[in-house]
């Protein structure tokens, strides 16, 4: 298989449900041995899709087909990702439990948002690495106090700017097992005209049985998805999208009707782009949004051509990254600490601070990767 041929075979086992006949598709090519395997896995570990893969081919009587060793790895994969999440749902509790008596009343978002509103078939489903939650700007510098109180911490290099900034400081706590994240606003300051702190709070539904706890509607689900997937992480940019954006679409798809997205977002072509590939991806057409137009047929040739030329395209996304965090985080950054004295301080206490390098190579590659 190309690579192109392995991203569509994924997407449709993530949608066997749909597919069922699919199942004697997947056999044949085992039995072929017309899979690699090593790449299949890579390429579900890359998208954080292995736990929901699992569950899929287990549903549909597949594991037992595989190769003993694959089997099992999705397995201890998948189990290790559902202790994990057990973890981030009591450490959730454990947060609740102090904003609460404060009268502070948090909206979850995103990955935990899905898994507190039981959008996934099971625990350990989804992937998740941090937990997002947005409280009211008058309660913003409260909460983070509060955190801190509970023996969460920073990295006291982070200059924090209310002025520009969506969220605090990722806060971690030893012994806790995801980071934190605490949202003055649901999405980043250029993209929060089309996704305001006042329609999450507006629309927010409480967790059944969960007094306390809060999520955002399921249209607001899909926005939030929408708005970070596609324009804050560049996915109809760079014609990269991670599965695990794709998977969270198809599950809300189950429970509302997508195409509404097309109205919400004041990026009309980009919304509909998305979900007509979505629907390519999962081979479910018209699934998420009919009919196509030119513009979503262009979206789709143009991914397509990235997928056959996939070494080629991930060089030029990482180039283009590169670029951008040259013009925007380095020479943008120089310019702005002339003139702010508050940017200053931050830009010298970071390259006094020998962990920052290391930190901030990390996070380098992992941002053109």
């Amino acid at each position: 298989m190309t690579y192109k041929q392995l991203f569509y075979f994924t997407g449709q086992c993530l949608s066997l449900d749909d597919h069922p006949n699919f199942r004697t598709t997947i056999i044949e090519k085992i039995k072929a041995e017309d899979i690699n395997w090593e790449s299949f896995v890579q390429l579900c570990s890359d998208h954080l899709v292995i736990p929901a893969i699992y569950l899929k081919f287990k549903a549909h009587g597949i594991l037992n087909v595989l190769p003993r060793e694959l089997s099992q790895t999705l397995k201890e994969i998948y189990e290790l990702n559902s202790e994990r999440n057990a973890k981030i749902l009591l450490q959730i509790d454990h947060i609740i439990a102090a904003l609460l008596p404060e009268k502070i009343v948090p909206v979850f978002l995103k990955g935990t948002a899905n898994l507190l509103d039981g959008l996934y078939s099971d625990l350990g489903e989804r992937m998740m690495h941090d937990i997002d939650f947005l409280v009211t700007e008058k309660d913003y510098l409260r909460t983070a106090a509060i955190m801190v109180d509970m023996e969460y911490s920073h990295n006291p290099s982070i200059y924090i700017d209310n002025r520009s900034r969506m969220h605090y400081p990722i806060l971690h706590k030893v012994g806790e097992i995801a980071p934190v994240e605490i949202h003055r606003m649901p999405v980043a300051i250029n993209h929060s005209h089309q996704f305001k702190s006042e329609m999450v709070f507006r629309d927010k539904k409480e967790v059944p049985e969960k007094i306390g706890l809060y999520v955002p509607s399921d249209p607001h689900k899909l926005l939030h998805t929408f708005i970070h997937s596609q324009l804050a992480d560049k996915g109809n940019a760079y014609k990269q999208t991670s599965f695990r954006d794709f998977y969270d679409l198809y599950r809300l798809s189950k429970r509302m009707d997508v195409s509404t997205l097309d109205g919400q977002t004041g990026y009309r072509k980009k919304s509909i782009s998305w979900l007509v590939f979505g629907g390519k991806v999962f081979n479910l057409p018209g699934r998420f949004y009919t009919p196509e137009t030119i513009g979503s047929r262009m979206f789709c040739c143009k991914y397509d051509l990235s997928l056959s030329f996939i070494k080629t395209h991930q060089l030029y996304v990482s180039l283009k990254k590169s670029l951008h965090l040259i013009r925007v985080g380095y020479i943008g950054g120089v310019l702005k600490a002339l003139t702010h004295r508050e940017e200053r301080l931050y830009l010298f206490s970071r390259l006094k601070n020998s962990k920052w390098y290391k930190a901030h190579w990390l996070h380098y590659k992992e941002y053109i990767g």
